[in-house]
């Protein structure tokens, strides 16, 4: 079963540093950098989520 990374803003909408540690947990939890993350966004275009999968590894 994968692993699912996911972050959702403190506030209505993800800043910068919330990017980052989401990529930080991401490649932590073993994700390789190749996996596409899914984004929720809002009417205006804002990012309010973002997802990845990582594969488990043996």
């Amino acid at each position: 079963m994968p692993k699912k990374i996911e972050h959702v803003p403190a506030d209505r909408f993800m800043t910068l540093d919330e990017i980052a540690a989401f990529v930080a947990d991401a490649f932590a939890a073993g994700a390789t950098g190749d996996q596409v993350p899914k984004g929720k966004l809002s009417f205006g275009g804002k990012l309010q989520q973002l997802v990845v999968e990582i594969a488990e590894t043996d």
